[in-house]
Parts: structure tokens; sequence; C-alpha cells
């Protein structure tokens, strides 16, 4: 279907835009900026393929997606310098009262510095953080509508495949960079996916015009992502601090 390809690539180009920045911010090279982009965006297909038994995976039989993805990493090494330095000149960069009264130990230049590299990295994360959900959302979609109409489909089946998709790449994402994994410690998430894939079953399943379960299933998605980051929303954490577990 010509929408479901849609929603890959714009999965695929988000992703690797996602994995890239990650990567650069890590301060890799361009070969790890670009091996990052490309397991972002590709790594939950595979698992969801070698799960359905979709063998060999569509990223190994269409190498358009690895190519995508090598395309989307590579322009955001290169471009993302250029947007920075363009955001800067429009958005000059003044101390606030507040943080001249509260600093003690350095000149106005190099709080001036200092504050304006904190701005480029809360620019960077927030462009990761927007192009995780568009990713998110897209691959929720194709992963829950590709286990729909598998032979063994059920609402499990669906929700688990849209959730692999969803969330796989960026697992691998950020084990390679050894961080913890954006689902296991921030915001609404993996859950985000699963309401979305469990939506797009039911649609699905009454018969609602694929297209529609497509565009639903990425609306809800996106929309409690972002709107988790905005509000902060979090599912309860255990304090292990507080009650002195260590291991």
């Amino acid at each position: 279907m010509f929408m479901l390809k849609i929603f890959e690539i714009i999965g695929t180009i988000a992703f690797a835009i996602s994995g890239a920045l990650v990567g650069m911010q890590k301060k890799l090279d361009l070969f790890g900026v670009t091996f990052l982009g490309i397991i972002t965006a590709v790594g939950g297909g595979i698992f969801r393929d070698i799960i359905l038994g979709n063998l060999p995976p569509t990223t190994f039989r269409k190498p358009s997606y690895c190519i995508i993805s090598i395309i989307s990493s590579v322009a955001a090494f290169y471009l993302y310098p250029v947007f920075i330095n363009r955001y800067e000149d429009k958005q000059e960069r003044t101390l606030t009262m507040e943080e001249v009264k509260n600093n003690k130990y350095m000149t106005k230049e190099q709080l001036l510095n200092i504050m304006t590299k904190y701005d480029q990295m809360r620019v960077l994360k927030n462009i990761i953080v927007l192009f995780d959900a568009i990713g998110l959302g897209a691959f929720t979609a194709v992963g829950s509508n590709l286990a729909f109409y598998h032979k063994s489909s059920n609402m499990f089946l669906v929700t688990c495949m849209g959730l692999l998709t969803g969330v796989g790449g960026g697992i691998l994402r950020d084990t390679f960079v050894q961080d913890t994994p954006m689902i296991f410690k921030r915001d609404i998430y993996a859950v985000a996916s699963i309401l979305g894939s469990i939506l797009l079953y039911i649609c699905n399943y009454y018969k609602v015009y694929q297209i529609v379960s497509l565009y639903l299933c990425f609306i809800l998605t996106f929309g409690l992502r972002i709107i988790s980051i905005k509000f902060k929303l979090n599912l309860p954490k255990f304090n292990s601090d507080k009650y002195n577990i260590s291991l």
C-alpha cells in the first residue's frame, strides 16, 4: 500500500536523524554517526521481521531503507551546524539579571559562552526528541499494521510488533552509546506505542479504512509522546535511594 510505504519512509528518515544526532551529541565521527543512524532506523524492523518469520528481513532485501538512513544521517551531520549557526544569529544570547547575580567566579564573557553552549545542547535535545517521536509514531503504525495481517494475528501480537518496531531501534541506539534506553527512564514512551497499536488493531478489526487506521495510530502515539514531554508526565519510579537498595 502506498501510504504504508510513506509511513515507512517517514519513520526511517526520522529515526535515522534521531540516531545521528545522538551520535553527534556523543562526539562520534562521521562513520559512527551514520552507523548509529542506520541502526536506529532499521533495528526495530529487523526484530519484527525475525519474529514474524519474514526472512531475510526487509532491510536486507530492500537496501533502499539503508540508503535513506545513510543519506539522512550524513545530511544531519553536515546540516545541523549550519542550522545552529543560523539559529544563534537570529536568537542573540543575552544574560538575564538572575544569571549575572548568581555568577561569582566567571567574567560575563565566560558565562555567556557557557550559556550559549547550554542553549545549543537544549536545541539539540529538543530536535532529537521531536524526530524520535515522529519515528515512534510512524513505525508503531507500520509494525502493528503488518502484524494485523499476519496469519497468526491477534491483539497481543499486533501490540507487541507495533511496540517492538517503534522502540527497537531506539533501544539499540542507546545501548551502543552506553545509555539506559529511553523507554526505561523518561516520560511516556513505550505506553504511547502500546496504546497506538491497540487503537490500530481496533480500527482494522472493525474494518475502518486502512489509511485512517494508520493516521489515527500515528497521531495518538506521537501526540501522547509530545504531551508527556510538554507536561513532564512520567510513570511512577521506585526511589531506591530512599529505601537503600543496592546490588
